[in-house]
């Protein structure tokens, strides 16, 4: 064995370990069909199959240009078009940002779809669940099921949820081209009046030497007027551009209404929420007494610092006959 393959074996065996996911620094350099590597051929090109392994383009095309083949590593049916380019260095991050993805399209939901946290978290655990087995090949075919199931009776919701995150990107990209014409808007500004500064400098130059030369005032007197002059059209500028309201971008229409369709949805959930079912009356029926035995309250019949805000133990003597006498109709929480 020559020193050119030794340095080849060496380096291809980098960095092995024990994962059944080829790694970046085991055999991304080398087409596992063909045996052919970047090594002595630097342009080769190498793509993900669905199922995790490296191919060249040119085994590519030879085994699956005809139509759905077997994988030469692990025989799962692939087809020509599943062939995907690596976007991280390492395979096994690879395979599970790709699990991860695949799995967050259908299993959607957020914490406000579920009536409590507890079963928002059983809701992550099972998702966790069902990324581990996918991950690491765990009862593949169950999990596949699980999946399919969940997604069959959720059709509906999934694809609502799957609306309101289009619709919440287009808004995010709404609100980056906004800002980004915002700061540029700003920049221009910024640009003119520097100009315009500029272009009055020159113009007032010329208008004292202009003045200088076919008037008697001395040149303290003609400084001193001009600089005076100047300062009042500098801050007259300045304020016209501060004042200036910009131009901004017209909302769309599709924002507007779907902002508006939110804030009626959620002022009618909060007129239509009653946690006792309407059992929950303010109760009036009751008389206020002057003076009552309390002393929280006995500092401020003479305290004249004390009421002079206008507050009285009156007050607070209604407000905590409301709060005892409320509710006293309302059924017990969980009773028939």
């Amino acid at each position: 064995m020559n020193r050119t393959s030794t340095l080849r074996n060496q380096t291809l065996q980098i960095g092995k370990s024990g994962s059944s996911v080829v790694s970046y620094q085991e055999e991304d350099a080398q087409c596992p069909v063909c045996k052919s590597d970047k090594y002595l051929t630097p342009n080769l090109k190498l793509l993900v199959s669905p199922c995790f392994h490296k191919m060249c383009e040119s085994c590519i095309d030879r085994l699956f240009s005809a139509g759905p083949a077997p994988c030469p590593i692990c025989q799962q049916i692939l087809r020509k078009n599943q062939f995907m380019s690596q976007i991280f260095e390492d395979l096994a991050v690879e395979k599970e940002v790709r699990i991860r993805k695949r799995v967050s399209k259908v299993f959607n939901k957020r914490p406000e779809d579920f009536p409590s946290l507890r079963l928002y978290n059983d809701y992550l655990e099972e998702v966790e669940d069902i990324t581990f087995n996918l991950m690491n090949e765990v009862d593949v075919a169950e999990t596949e099921a699980r999946i399919s199931a969940y997604e069959l009776e959720n059709k509906d919701s999934i694809a609502a949820n799957e609306a309101r995150m289009a619709n919440e990107q287009r808004f995010q990209n709404y609100q980056d081209e906004f800002e980004r014409q915002q700061r540029e808007q700003k920049r221009e500004e910024y640009l003119q009046l520097l100009e315009e500064e500029r272009r009055q400098k020159e113009q007032e130059k010329a208008d004292i030497i202009k003045e200088l030369a076919t008037t008697n005032k001395s040149a303290q007197s003609v400084l001193a007027t001009r600089q005076s002059i100047t300062l009042k059209r500098s801050s007259a500028l300045r304020q016209q551009s501060e004042t200036n309201s910009p131009a901004r971008m017209a909302m769309p229409a599709w924002i507007t209404a779907s902002m508006d369709a939110d804030v009626d949805t959620k002022m009618q959930e909060a007129a239509d929420f009653d946690p006792f079912d309407l059992q929950y009356e303010y109760t009036t029926g009751f008389d206020i007494r002057d003076d009552y035995d309390d002393p929280a309250t006995e500092y401020l019949h003479n305290n004249k610092r004390a009421r002079a805000g206008g507050y009285a133990a009156k007050y607070a003597y209604e407000r905590a006959l409301t709060d005892t006498f409320t509710g006293l109709t309302c059924s017990p929480i969980g009773a028939e």
